[in-house]
């Protein structure tokens, strides 16, 4: 591994790291194009969408164990939100990463593009917070966590870029709530594809380890910086990443 890729790597794990603690996400919508993307750019060999749907997983994996080690401390945390809507999705995450193989590379970003641009619609869609835990339909939690979670684990991202709008808009629960559990439930999702991942060889290790190193020393600064991030600053952040995504799978 040469050191070129190593700064690759670690520049991407930082930089995704960063953002996965200040908005809550898993940073999946930022490395799974950054990884298909930067590297030729540089001259570093080229990764297919498979080893760079592992590498994500990786990333995501413990990006989010990290933020979630820091989330569950918050007065926002909802073990509600958190059990039943993780619990669907590391079912639906687990299944979508035993039948990724089963799905071209044309197939798979499609699927990321079609989620990103659901994501970016709802989170323009205005609606009022209701302040509080939430007292959600535990069954529809489940549902759309197991939803959420096949397509997820097809990509190999934790799913929190689609978790986020959905908690927004149709569960209406405010920002702070929906950053602090969502990167709590992009771990629990997260568990699944990472090892199926793993046990299917999608993830070299050696590069894995810069990307993970980056990830985890800058979560935890990203997720103290979001105490004092306005509200409508992080959504707007999240939809510029998602449309940056886009683009960037669409050429």
């Amino acid at each position: 591994m040469d050191i070129l890729t190593v700064i690759i790597m670690l520049l991407i794990g930082v930089f995704g790291g960063f953002i996965s603690g200040l908005v809550g996400i898993g940073g999946a919508i930022i490395i799974y194009p950054a990884i298909l993307l930067l590297p030729p750019l540089f001259g570093v060999p080229v990764y297919n969408a498979y080893i760079a749907s592992g590498l994500t997983s990786s990333q995501v994996f413990f990006s989010t164990l990290s933020g979630a080690l820091k989330a569950r401390k918050k007065t926002e945390f909802s073990p509600l939100l958190v059990i039943y809507m993780g619990g669907g999705m590391i079912i639906g995450s687990t299944l979508g990463a035993s039948l990724s193989n089963l799905f071209n590379t044309t197939f798979i970003n499609i699927v990321y593009t079609m989620i990103a641009l659901l994501a970016l619609i709802l989170m323009f869609i205005k609606v009022e917070s209701r302040s509080g835990e939430s007292s959600s339909n535990k069954s529809l939690l489940v549902f759309i966590g197991l939803f959420v979670g096949i397509i997820s684990g097809i990509v190999g991202a934790g799913g929190s870029f689609i978790i986020i709008p959905i908690l927004l808009v149709l569960f209406k629960l405010p920002m702070n709530t929906v950053v602090t559990n969502s990167i709590v439930i992009a771990f629990i999702s997260s568990i699944g594809t990472f090892i199926i991942k793993l046990i299917q060889g999608y993830i070299p290790l050696e590069d894995a380890l810069f990307l993970i190193i980056g990830s985890i020393i800058f979560t935890p600064l990203g997720f103290r910086l979001s105490k004092k991030v306005p509200s409508f600053v992080q959504k707007w952040i999240i939809s510029i990443l998602i449309i940056i995504s886009i683009i960037q799978i669409a050429l």
